[in-house]
């Protein structure tokens, strides 16, 4: 296993997909907490009062249909909200309000596991690996290990340049104590890894690596969890499944630890599908094709 896992490590380090997509989610940290630092600074809140107050027309249209241009009581939810932001957020609240909640971190870390893993088909070197090392388990034991680490980098990274740009801009933020931000950082990257996981199966099911995207997509984005709900809707008796997926827990931590479902409750979730999915895995992974 230890020899499997290193070649993933040199394949990563000296390959160009990682590099590639470590720099787009950098990109992406960067734009949304300097959006978040401009809309929440005094200057800004203050101009759109003003403007509330006077009636003047903005270049503020964000989904308005009146031609007009933004009512006052819209100005005035506007800068609430940022009134809101600007006060109590957290770092944990800024990084979740743009990759969390609504599965960015999930699926730009699933599409490029779905890339790096499918990519060992298609070039023949999972037969190399298989001919260096004939254990199965001792291949997928290197390969949880691997999304387990690509995880915490991957949020970290996401964590990292979001603070960092932050600092950058004097984006106030409501301090968190140090156990707690660790505990919440290691609860997202298990979630991730449960994604990883669960895309890491479509791959070895399929061979495909568009297959792999699109089942991580859909399931990373949140539109499993969705179904679930909208079917609780008419069977109220099952409206709690939607509290044991994985988007349900990763949209628990995009507000921190004090979301609706509790530390443990997104630990062992986490947990359950990393183990599950790894089970299935070991299954699949008999297949002589493979």
């Amino acid at each position: 296993m230890a020899n499997i896992l290193r070649m993933d490590l040199y394949r990563l380090v000296h390959g160009k997909s990682l590099w590639i997509f470590l720099a787009v989610i950098t990109v992406l940290a960067v734009i949304s907490a300097a959006t978040m630092a401009y809309i929440t600074d005094p200057a800004f809140v203050q101009s759109m009062q003003a403007a509330s107050a006077s009636g003047a027309p903005t270049g503020v249209h964000i989904g308005f249909s009146n031609g007009s241009g933004p009512s006052a009581d819209d100005l005035a939810e506007t800068n609430a909200l940022a009134a809101q932001l600007s006060q109590g957020m957290t770092p944990e609240a800024l990084v979740g309000n743009v990759f969390l909640g609504g599965g960015g971190l999930s699926c730009l870390f699933v599409v490029f596991l779905a890339i790096f893993l499918a990519a060992e088909f298609e070039s023949g070197f999972s037969k190399n690996v298989f001919t260096v090392q004939p254990s199965r388990l001792a291949f997928l034991g290197a390969r949880i290990v691997a999304i387990l680490v690509l995880a915490v980098l991957f949020t970290a990274v996401i964590v990292a340049a979001t603070l960092a740009t932050a600092a950058v801009t004097g984006l106030e933020l409501v301090s968190t104590p140090l156990p707690d931000f660790a505990l919440w950082g290691v609860l997202v990257a298990l979630v991730a890894a449960g994604f990883g996981m669960l895309t890491a199966l479509a791959v070895w099911v399929t061979r495909k690596m568009a297959a792999g995207i699109g089942i991580g997509i859909l399931l990373a984005s949140g539109l499993v969890t969705l179904g679930i709900q909208g079917l609780g809707m008419l069977v109220p008796s099952i409206s709690f499944l939607s509290d044991y997926t994985l988007s349900s827990c990763m949209g628990s931590l995009s507000l921190g630890l004090g979301g609706p479902l509790g530390a443990v409750h997104i630990a062992l979730v986490g947990a359950a599908f990393i183990a599950v999915a790894a089970v299935l895995s070991a299954a699949v992974l008999k297949r002589k094709d493979v």
